[in-house]
């Protein structure tokens, strides 16, 4: 983990990032966002990015109004074959491409109380956790302290929520906490801590498509191209994940590859278009 933090800790967006999506003198920009882009390219459709609640990405994905929810989405068996949520509800499973980067969870505090919060017994002491809905972050909450966390809309608040003192504990991705708390750059560096949970182990993203899409397949061949290429090294360069990044879980690509020419991947042909679903996560999908 160690490791991991101080590989994260080189994060820097780069001078120059290359225009995607544009909105009130902003551009959407991320590695996930470049890597999109460039599966679109290989298709030949164009890209188009939706914000969502993250805790309604599965019900977004049934309903189609996105084709894919690709924004730092940590896979679990649980959202592959299916879970129940806090209403009772039923939520179907989905299927994933191959694992395309790690990341772990870790807990934000003031800086101050790094040193209040270093064990996970100190941890389970603290009265307010805030954790974004529907996130690994959540979860970890739930199973490692065994408390009830405060469950925001956007994993990006949770900085606003520690630092406020609104909650003495925030759960968040390793990727994301390097970015904004131990890059020196970083927006919370100066005020906010990252602390190691001991014993929480590696995840890994993936792309979430609906179940029985036809999309995994197609992605991972044209994402093993991407890596050949030397597409996927340049982008996780541009944004300091180089070490993080997965290149190896593609497969090997196949130029003759046959794609589908029914379900999902027509239906992205016919309207010219895929539609990703993400929430504001740098460095994965952010607004430079």
């Amino acid at each position: 983990m160690k490791k991991l933090l101080a590989i994260l800790c080189s994060l820097v967006l780069l001078i120059g990032t290359v225009a995607m999506f544009s909105g009130c003198g902003k551009t959407l920009v991320g590695f996930d966002i470049e890597l999109a882009q460039a599966v679109a390219d290989k298709i030949g459709i164009k890209l188009e990015c939706v914000e969502i609640d993250w805790n309604t990405k599965e019900a977004e994905l049934e309903n189609h109004s996105i084709d894919m929810a690709w924004n730092g989405f940590t896979y679990t068996q649980e959202r592959d074959e299916g879970y129940t949520n806090d209403n009772g509800v039923q939520i179907g499973g989905l299927d994933f491409s191959a694992f395309y980067m790690e990341n772990k969870q870790v807990a934000v505090v003031k800086k101050e109380n790094a040193e209040k919060y270093s064990t996970i017994e100190a941890m389970k002491s603290a009265e307010s956790f805030v954790a974004e809905e529907g996130s690994a972050g959540y979860t970890t909450i739930e199973d490692v302290f065994g408390k009830k966390p405060t469950g925001i809309k956007k994993q990006l608040d949770v900085f606003t929520e520690v630092s406020a003192g609104t909650s003495e504990i925030g759960v968040i991705d390793a990727v994301m906490a390097g970015y904004y708390i131990t890059s020196e750059t970083g927006a919370y560096h100066d005020s906010l801590a990252v602390v190691e949970i001991e014993g929480v182990e590696v995840e890994y993203y993936a792309i979430g498509f609906r179940e029985g899409s036809n999309l995994p397949a197609a992605f991972n061949n044209i994402l093993a191209g991407l890596v050949a290429d030397g597409t996927v090294e340049k982008i996780a360069e541009k944004y300091g994940l180089q070490d993080v990044v997965i290149t190896d879980r593609f497969g090997t690509y196949d130029e003759n590859y046959t794609y589908p020419t029914d379900g999902d991947y027509k239906a992205l042909l016919d309207s010219g278009k895929m539609v990703l679903g993400y929430t504001v996560f740098a460095p994965m999908a952010y607004f430079g």
